[in-house]
């Protein structure tokens, strides 16, 4: 598995976000880069969600259950679980002192722009 650049990591965040707007199917975004099959993550995904996406579900629960079928908050727990992997994707990413943004943001324009 090839690993994820910044640049690709950052349209794979833009394409998150369109998701809802563009219609997709309710469920869990994915990740452009395939998971190797073995992986815990994946085998735990589709079997059970963790203990911290069901208590996190069941606060949503408490708060909005009146308002939710179990369908909704089986998709809203899938949803929690998908979101707390990919938090721990990222963490994973290790980065040197030195590494820079992808662009870096300046509000003074530079004198030569040609």
């Amino acid at each position: 598995m090839s690993e994820m650049n910044r640049r690709e990591f950052a349209e794979a965040i833009a394409l998150t976000a369109l998701v809802p707007i563009l219609g997709a199917s309710a469920g869990p975004v994915r990740w452009a880069l395939p998971v190797a099959t073995g992986s815990p993550t994946t085998t735990h995904a589709v079997n059970e969600p963790g203990a911290l996406a069901k208590a996190l579900a069941e606060a949503i629960r408490v708060q909005y259950g009146d308002r939710l079928s179990e369908a909704d908050l089986d998709v809203v727990t899938r949803q929690i679980e998908a979101g707390l992997e990919r938090a721990e994707k990222v963490t994973q990413v290790v980065l040197d002192n030195g590494d820079e943004p992808d662009f870096v943001f300046s509000a003074i324009r530079p004198e030569n722009v040609g």
